[in-house]
C-alpha cells in the first residue's frame, strides 16, 4: 500500500466515525455547566450546509479508494474541497440549540466536542497525503481561525472566551513568544561553543554532554523549583538584583530554565555537525596557512551550520511547548491562559490557550526547516542530523 493512499485511509477512519457517532458539539445554557451534546443528526435539521458536509464525505471515500475505480481528475479536488469543512462546521455549530427550550444567548454557548478535533485531525491527515499537501493542510487551518476571526461565529465557547479576555490574550501571547525565542538565542552561542569543545576535547566530551544532557532529562517543574531557591536568596539579599527585577518567582526563573532546556540540542548538533565534516578538508585548511580561528569561522562553522540549525529548530520548538510552564511560576504566557482555565472548570478556556501554542511551534518547525534545507543545498554536503534522536 501506498503511504498517500495510507494516510488517507487513516484519516477517512478518523473522519467518518467522528461525524456519525460523536458528538460534534456542546451547548451549554452558561460556562460551567456540562451542556447539551450536539450531533449530525441535530444539526441535519433544516440545515443545508449539513448535506455539502455529508457530500463531502462520501467524496473522500471515492478519493481513498481512488485505485479501485477509475483514477479521474476530479477526485484529486477532493482534499481541498475538505479545507472547508471544519469552518462550515463550526458555522453550523455556533447556530445551533437544542428544540423546544430557549436561552439567554448572551450567556449560553457552544463547545466543540471530540468528534469535531477528530473530524478535524481526519481532515489533516487525509491531506497530508495529497500533493502540496502542506500547503492544503495550512489553509485549512487558516480558513478555521479565519470563521470565528471574523465574527461570524458569536455563540462559540473560543470566540465568547476571545472577546472576553482579548487584551490579556494578546500581551500573553507576546510574552510567550519573547519568553521562548529569547531563551533560544541565549543558548545559541554557549551551545555552539560547547559543541565545538566537544568536537576539539574528547576528554572533555562525556562531561559537557552529560551536563546539558542532565538539564534536558529533569522534570521541568522540578528544575523550576531549583532554580527559584537560590534567585529568592539572592533578591532578597542583594539589592541590585531586585532592583533589576529578578525575583524567585515570575520571568527570571522561566526564562533560565527555558535557556537550560535549549543547552542539548544545540549542543549536540552542533557536536554532530563540527565531527562531520572530513578531516582531509580542516587538513587542506591548515596546508594553505589558516588560522584555527579562520578554519573555525571559514570552514567548519559553515559545513556544521545545517545540522546546528537542525538542533536550533528542536530547541525553538520544544522551547514554545516548555513555555506553557511558565504560567504556573507567574511567568506569563499562553500558559497562564491554560492553568486559569484548569482553575475554573473552563475547556474552553484551556483550548484557546492551547491552540496559538500548538500553531506557533508547528510554524516555527516548519519555517527553521526550509532555512535549513536552504542551507543544506547552499553547502552541498548532506548531513546526519541529531534532531530526531533527542
Amino acid at each position: 500500500m501506498r503511504k498517500t493512499s495510507l494516510k488517507a485511509r487513516v484519516g477517512l477512519t478518523l473522519a467518518v466515525p467522528a461525524l456519525v457517532l460523536l458528538p460534534l458539539g456542546t451547548f451549554r445554557p452558561n460556562r460551567v455547566v456540562r451542556g447539551i451534546p450536539l450531533n449530525a443528526a441535530t444539526l441535519l435539521e433544516g440545515k443545508s450546509l449539513i448535506a455539502a458536509v455529508v457530500v463531502l464525505v462520501i467524496a473522500a471515500g471515492l478519493y481513498v479508494f481512488r485505485d479501485r475505480i477509475r483514477n479521474s481528475m476530479v477526485l484529486y479536488v477532493v482534499p481541498w474541497l475538505l479545507g472547508f469543512v471544519p469552518g462550515l462546521l463550526m458555522l453550523l455549530l455556533s447556530q445551533a440549540s437544542p428544540a423546544g427550550e430557549s436561552f439567554d444567548m448572551e450567556v449560553a454557548r457552544i463547545s466543540l466536542s471530540s468528534g469535531f478535533w477528530l473530524l478535524f485531525a481526519g481532515i489533516l491527515i487525509l491531506q497530508s497525503g495529497a500533493p502540496r499537501g502542506g500547503i492544503l493542510m495550512t489553509l485549512t487551518v487558516l480558513f478555521a481561525i479565519a470563521v470565528p476571526g471574523v465574527g461570524l461565529t458569536p455563540h462559540l465557547a473560543l470566540y465568547k472566551e476571545f472577546i472576553n479576555i482579548e487584551v490579556t490574550f494578546y500581551a500573553e501571547l507576546r510574552r510567550h513568544l519573547t519568553l521562548s525565542l529569547t531563551s533560544a538565542a541565549v543558548a545559541l552561542l554557549p551551545g555552539i561553543l560547547l559543541g565545538y569543545v566537544c568536537h576539539r576535547h574528547q576528554r572533555l566530551r562525556e562531561w559537557i554532554l552529560g551536563v546539558v544532557n542532565l538539564f534536558q532529562v529533569a522534570p521541568t517543574l522540578s528544575l523550576l523549583g531549583l532554580i527559584m531557591i537560590p534567585l529568592t536568596y539572592l533578591s532578597r539579599n542583594v539589592p541590585l538584583v531586585a532592583d533589576l527585577g529578578i525575583r524567585g518567582v515570575g520571568f527570571a526563573p522561566a526564562f533560565i530554565v527555558l535557556t537550560l532546556y535549549c543547552l542539548l540540542p544545540i549542543t549536540a548538533n552542533a557536536f554532530s555537525g563540527f565531527d562531520q565534516v572530513e578531516a582531509a578538508v580542516v587538513d587542506s585548511a591548515v596546508a594553505i596557512g589558516m588560522t584555527k580561528r579562520q578554519i573555525f569561522r571559514q570552514v567548519l562553522l559553515p559545513l556544521a551550520l545545517p545540522v546546528i540549525f537542525s538542533g536550533i529548530r528542536t530547541a525553538v520548538t520544544q522551547n514554545v511547548g516548555n513555555t506553557i510552564l511558565a504560567g504556573l511560576i507567574g511567568g506569563g504566557g499562553m500558559g497562564a491562559l491554560i492553568f486559569l482555565g484548569l482553575s475554573q472548570s473552563a475547556t474552553d478556556l484551556v483550548i484557546l490557550g492551547t491552540i496559538p501554542v500548538v500553531l506557533m511551534a508547528l510554524i516555527f518547525d516548519v519555517v527553521f526547516k526550509l532555512f535549513e534545507d536552504r542551507m543544506t543545498q547552499r553547502v552541498g554536503v548532506a548531513h546526519d542530523s541529531l534532531d530526531t534522536g533527542i
